[in-house]
């Protein structure tokens, strides 16, 4: 929109801001059950496909999505998923040494990749899967067992053609925040607390915050690099007041879905954009 200053009474300056479009990117979110009938009628058109309630959860929430810039699929719902992709697993303990069952999740990125090539998995980090040790009775050989298994079942879905993967929770033990971040593999915490967001920048300078955790980037910034920045549920305020210490081709917006569906990534994209 043009802005008009006044020079004298006869002459008039227009001032022009440019509006920079963000891209949009997906954290994945949360499924809510579908209706019967809408299940039902998806499951019949499933002929010689092996499917089930996950995979439609994963193709419903791309076709929310579609137009996004980076999509993605998954969330804490997917947390199912992954602990039926463990072997050793019996009644929620880990009985025997790991190995890796990725059918079903080679399944569902294969799914995803229809949808887009540049798709994006979003897994519970290995700790948010609650699986109790009952093997190891050693926390760091526990953890690095599963974090273990996690790169190898996402080199799976590499295979697959998934593009890359966004581990979340609400904050990483040292031993995740050490062997899961790598090229394509990012970490996200849900809550944005301080010292999950610490504990982030100290393996990666991509960071992402809820738009209500704004106010801790000027300190953040004090102290450690931060190359790209991701604003879930952010608005062109939030945007425009991160121009002081972001560049904006270093911006991006970010959506984590809570059952909103299409007209919650409509409202992502709607704000994704700031005046330059």
């Amino acid at each position: 929109m043009p802005n008009f200053f006044a020079v004298d009474d006869n002459k008039y300056i227009i001032s022009m801001n440019k509006i920079r479009h963000l891209p949009v990117r997906s954290f994945g979110g949360e499924e809510p059950d579908p209706d019967i009938s809408h299940l039902a009628a998806w499951t019949g058109r499933q002929k010689g496909v092996v499917c089930d309630l996950l995979s439609f959860k994963v193709e419903r929430s791309l076709q929310d999505q579609a137009g996004l810039d980076r999509p993605a699929y998954g969330g804490m719902y997917y947390a199912d998923r992954l602990r039926d992709s463990i072997g050793g697993i019996r009644s929620g303990f880990l009985r025997e040494e790991p190995w890796i069952r990725p059918e079903s999740l080679c399944d569902d990125a294969s799914r995803a990749v229809a949808f887009s090539r540049k798709v994006w998995a979003v897994l519970p980090s290995p700790l948010q899967l609650k699986i109790e040790d009952g093997i190891y009775h050693d926390r760091e050989e526990y953890e690095s067992s599963l974090c273990n298994i996690y790169r190898l079942l996402m080199r799976e879905m590499r295979d697959a053609g998934v593009y890359g993967t966004i581990i979340v929770g609400e904050q990483f033990s040292s031993l995740e925040r050490e062997l899961l971040p790598g090229r394509r593999v990012l970490l996200h915490s849900l809550s944005g607390n301080s010292r999950a967001i610490a504990g982030i920048l100290e393996v990666q300078n991509s960071l992402s915050l809820p738009a209500h955790r704004l106010s801790v980037i000027p300190d953040l910034l004090d102290e450690y690099e931060i190359k790209s920045l991701t604003v879930i549920d952010g608005t062109e305020k939030d945007f425009s007041g991160l121009l002081s210490y972001v560049d904006p081709e270093d911006l991006t917006a970010g959506g984590y879905s809570s059952g909103g569906g299409r007209e919650y990534w409509e409202g992502v994209s709607a704000h994704a954009f700031v005046s330059v």
